[in-house]
C-alpha cells in the first residue's frame, strides 16, 4: 500500500488499481499531461471506456474530485486509451 499521493502513468486499454494506505472521504484525480481520457472508479468495480458508472477525466490538463465509496483503504482504479500521466490522492 501506498501513501497519498501515487503519481503514475497508465498502460492503455488496461485497469490499474491504486491502493492508498488509508480511507479517505474524497478523491482527486489530476490528468497531468492532458493526452488522453481518463475513466475511474472509487467504489472498487472496473471502470470501462465510456462506461456507465465510471467517472471521466477530459483529454485535457485537469482535475476532477469524487466521493470516496471504498470500504477500508481507499481503491482507485482507472483505464484510458492512452499511456495518460495521472496523479492520485486523498482529500
Amino acid at each position: 500500500m501506498a501513501g497519498s499521493p501515487r503519481h503514475l502513468t497508465l498502460t492503455a486499454n488496461q485497469v490499474t488499481t491504486v491502493t492508498l494506505n488509508s480511507n479517505y472521504g474524497r478523491i482527486e484525480v489530476l490528468n497531468r499531461d492532458g493526452n488522453f481520457e481518463v475513466f475511474f472508479t472509487t467504489d472498487g468495480t472496473a471502470p470501462g471506456i465510456a462506461a456507465n458508472g465510471s467517472h471521466i477525466l477530459p483529454a485535457a490538463i485537469g482535475s476532477v474530485e469524487v466521493a470516496d465509496e471504498t470500504d477500508g483503504n481507499s481503491v482507485v482504479k482507472l483505464i484510458s486509451t492512452g499511456a495518460a500521466a495521472v496523479s492520485v490522492r486523498g482529500l
